[in-house]
């Protein structure tokens, strides 16, 4: 009886080394592949700059925008005209930032005709996604142009990374 309980203890110690030594190998596979997915998601390509875009709306007018402008840092660029957007009956303009911004931080200048009512806000990352601004203002400016701007990093065409300067531009109108 005695030679019965030494066989049964040894097969159980060798069933705990064998239960540990499976536990071990789980827990590195899985060690692993969080560590895999981590690396797969910190190197993913994120959306281009250029294919970013802003939706603003003035009532029932809304509009998606396409950047205006993506310069590298430090360097001016010429976008022409920005895009027109009617208010119609609209008292203001909204601006919704998509989360590739936002996350990021990003500024909104507003430009009126009357130089003293411009105003510029700036938000840190992940303060806001979504902003109004008046169409015309208590002094009785009318707004002419906002700009969305976000310091961005973008792809040269050498595939290097290089910051660029993101600006979504819309002229606003009468209808």
């Amino acid at each position: 009886m005695a030679s019965t309980a030494k066989q049964s203890g040894a097969a159980s110690g060798g069933g705990a080394l064998k239960q540990i030594a499976v536990i071990a190998v789980l827990v590195i596979v899985l060690v692993g592949g969080i560590y895999a997915f981590l690396e797969w998601q910190r190197s993913a390509p994120s959306t281009p700059v250029r294919d970013v875009r802003v939706q603003v709306a003035a009532g029932d007018n809304s509009q998606e925008l396409a950047p205006y402008t993506v310069c590298p840092l430090d360097e001016q660029c010429d976008g022409g005209e920005p895009p027109a957007l009617e208010l119609g009956d609209a008292t203001e303009l909204r601006f919704n930032v998509p989360e590739e911004i936002s996350s990021s931080g990003w500024r909104l200048l507003t430009i009126y005709d009357d130089p003293a009512a411009n105003n510029e806000q700036v938000f840190q990352s992940n303060e806001s996604n979504e902003q109004t601004v008046q169409a015309v203002t208590e002094s009785g400016a009318r707004l002419v142009v906002a700009e969305v701007s976000a310091l961005e990093i973008d792809r040269g065409e050498d595939g290097e990374e290089i910051p660029v300067l993101a600006t979504w531009s819309v002229g606003v109108g009468d209808a």
